[in-house]
Parts: structure tokens; C-alpha cells; sequence
């Protein structure tokens, strides 16, 4: 072999593996590049993932909760309906009564306990139209059993009640309600309470 041919094959040689040496090297880098972009692609993916799972959680959740939070809307809405119902059917017994010989005396308690209620010994008790004539016979004969209060008949009207009375103090400073409407009202708490004791042991 010449000394021309010679350094030509060192040349390609030397070229050759400098060129494999090279491939070697961008084979390597392509790897790890190719390596590293996977896990950032798998991390990107897991993170995806988590963060659809936390969405469908937090979903979850509030459907959940909203359907917990309907069924209890329901729950005391039927409750309501309820007592509604009880409260109408009561109010038409209570006005029955009214025309009952007993209501006289029905009356006579709630001016009783009004007066009690008020405190003091001047008193104004006021009624429906209905009553007026029943009421001023009460008011004659608690006046007679109790001579140390004054009762007066109101001059107003409770427009809006079946029976029962309010007493005023005679400054007119403190009132209490004893009309068969506010004594329901004052019941509500209780029967609603009882409804729904009802109600659970239905479900």
C-alpha cells in the first residue's frame, strides 16, 4: 500500500469512527431526550388524571349534597303541609265551638290568663264582633269575683279572629294575644316538632 493510500484509509478511518462515535452520541441524546420527554408526558398525565379525579370528587360532592339538601327541602315542606293541615282542621273545630254553650266559660279562661299574663288591675279586653255581648257578660262576672281590678270592653273589633280575646294593660303598655289564632301560633314549635317525629318514623 502506498503512502497516498495509506493516509486515505487513516483519513476515512478516523472520519468513519468519528462519525459512528458522533451517531453513537445524538443515538444517546435522542434517548434520554426521548426518556425524559416520556416521564414529562406520563407526570402531564398522572397530574391530568389527579386533577380530573379531584373535579369528579368535588362533583360528586355537590351533587350529593344538593340532593341531600332537596330531599330535606321536601321533608319540611311535607312537614308544613302538614301542620298547615292540622292548623286548618283545628280552626274549623275551634269555630264550631264557638257556638257551643261552653264557650262562655272558654272565654272566661283566656281573659283569666290574659289578665294574669298583663299583671297590674286595670285591664282592656277586646274581641270579635261575634262575641261582644258574650264578652261584656264575662268581663260582669270576673268584675264581680275580682272587685279589686277594672275590666273595660275594648272599642275596637279583631277583625280577623274566630274567638278568643287580647287583654291590654289600661296604659295600653303591654298586650297579650289569647285569640284561638295566637294560641295555635303559640303551639306550632311543638306540633311541628311532633310532625316530624312522625314523619321519621314513617320514612
Amino acid at each position: 500500500m502506498s503512502g497516498i493510500d495509506y493516509t486515505v484509509k487513516k483519513v476515512n478511518d478516523e472520519a468513519l469512527g468519528e462519525i459512528l462515535e458522533s451517531l453513537e452520541e445524538g443515538r444517546t441524546a435522542a434517548l434520554d431526550a426521548a426518556k425524559k420527554r416520556m416521564e414529562e408526558v406520563l407526570n402531564e398525565t398522572q397530574k391530568i388524571s389527579d386533577r380530573q379525579q379531584r373535579q369528579a370528587e368535588t362533583l360528586r360532592r355537590q351533587i350529593i349534597g344538593g340532593a341531600e339538601m332537596m330531599v330535606r327541602n321536601q321533608s319540611l315542606q311535607i312537614i308544613e303541609d302538614n301542620l298547615n293541615a292540622a292548623f286548618a282542621s283545628t280552626i274549623q273545630k275551634l269555630e264550631a265551638t264557638t257556638k257551643s254553650e261552653e264557650y262562655e266559660m272558654s272565654l272566661k279562661r283566656m281573659v283569666t290568663e290574659g289578665i294574669e299574663q298583663v299583671g297590674g288591675n286595670d285591664f282592656v279586653v277586646t274581641g270579635n264582633s261575634r262575641d261582644q255581648e258574650l264578652l261584656q257578660r264575662v268581663i260582669d262576672r270576673l268584675s264581680k269575683e275580682r272587685k279589686s281590678i277594672v275590666i273595660q270592653r275594648g272599642p275596637t273589633r279583631l277583625a280577623n279572629s274566630i274567638g278568643g280575646v287580647t287583654i291590654s294593660s289600661g296604659d295600653g303598655y303591654v298586650t297579650f294575644d289569647n285569640t284561638y289564632e295566637a294560641r295555635l301560633e303559640r303551639l306550632k314549635p311543638t306540633l311541628r316538632k311532633e310532625i316530624a317525629q312522625l314523619f321519621m318514623e314513617v320514612k
